[in-house]
């Protein structure tokens, strides 16, 4: 469940923290010199804090400028901590540039200072200033960062939310009535006609209900497993649709290698039996072929003129399922004649969510 202190309602306000924390230092560091110079009366050290308090908004502002232009143009997908270092010189050298001209426009000609001095002045202005902008720079930057990590933190927790009930939904979609009655009805009908195929037919049920009921709870199953179980789903649905369905396979000597959320192949098959017209002469096809990392499951295309109800989920909940395992999407064709979805397999040394 998403924590309240997680909401977008309540993030920092960086911009409001970081003007607090402006006035602040802007009252704070010309006050410390005034008490150790002694040389500036209260006029003199309001008119210094109102200029200092204007400086340092004026390079908030850019820095904000800054940031905001190398995360949208510049560098949108890179989050390595090295990102920061152009960054942080862009700022440095746009800020030396203003409080260049900004010196060289208001500094006071009546004190009629000797190059000697004022070249001690004018450094110590810029470096000042520049040590400034860089704390600046790394407050909103740090600020930016612990936000981004709430932020984080929330869709995680979500994503996860999210993955537990398309889990719930897919188990439920799996073990329900209308799967058990049709099974059942179709033992009924074999039990008098050939006891030897309903023997097999229950063996085949109890071992699909078996494999449903204990990868309920599993992120990623094997691949050699998923084969297994929809060798006895298959079974299943043969004798009930009369043999008008043909499952070609393609051999994967390394299927124990490779993972797959469970009960996919299972759907892919029945989302083809769903929407699909079958019969002796013109059989449904269904073929599973491999590439790399990726098993692409097939059917030839013959749609059902009447609509079929929805039991759920489809390949929206697989494409939804296959996102907290892995980056790479589930790819979707389709023409006059078939029907073809591409899903990509895990490495069994991944880490993944159980």
């Amino acid at each position: 469940m998403i924590k309240q202190g997680f909401t977008y309602q309540q993030k920092l306000p960086v911009v409001k923290l970081t003007f607090v924390l402006i006035a602040i230092s802007s009252i704070m560091f010309p006050s410390i010199y005034a008490l150790i110079s002694g040389k500036q009366g209260i006029l003199s050290l309001s008119a210094d804090i109102l200029i200092t308090f204007m400086v340092q908004a004026i390079l908030a502002f850019l820095i904000y400028s800054v940031v905001k232009v190398f995360n949208a143009m510049l560098f949108p997908e890179i989050n390595r901590w090295w990102r920061y270092f152009p960054e942080l010189l862009v700022i440095l050298f746009i800020s030396y540039l203003f409080l260049h001209y900004l010196h060289v426009a208001i500094r006071d000609e009546q004190y009629q200072m000797s190059p000697e001095n004022e070249s001690i002045d004018y450094r110590l202005y810029i470096s000042i200033n520049l040590v400034g902008s860089g704390f600046i720079y790394m407050l909103v930057t740090s600020f930016n960062l612990y936000q981004l990590m709430i932020e984080k933190t929330a869709q995680a927790e979500k994503l996860q939310k999210e993955y537990a009930h398309v889990r719930l939904q897919a188990l439920k979609s799996q073990v329900n009535p209308h799967f058990l009655f049709n099974s059942l009805s179709v033992l009924s009908s074999l039990v008098h006609v050939s006891p030897d195929l309903s023997e097999k037919f229950i063996v085949q049920l109890s071992k699909a209900y078996r494999y449903i009921l204990e990868q309920k709870d599993s992120g990623l199953v094997s691949l050699k497993s998923e084969l297994e179980f929809l060798d006895a789903y298959f079974f299943l649905m043969e004798i009930r649709f009369d043999n008008k369905i043909v499952l070609e396979k393609q051999e994967k000597p390394d299927s124990e290698e490779w993972m797959l959320p469970p009960l996919t192949l299972q759907l892919l098959v029945e989302n083809a039996l769903k929407h699909n017209r079958m019969s002796s002469a013109e059989p449904l096809w269904i073929s599973i072929q491999y590439q790399g990392d990726r098993m692409t499951v097939r059917n030839n295309l013959n749609k059902r003129d009447e609509s079929v109800a929805s039991t759920g989920i489809g390949l929206d909940n697989i494409q939804k399922r296959l996102s907290f395992v892995t980056d790479k999407p589930m790819i979707v064709k389709a023409d006059e004649h078939y029907f073809e979805v591409s899903i990509p397999l895990t490495r069994k040394i991944t880490e993944h969510i159980s």
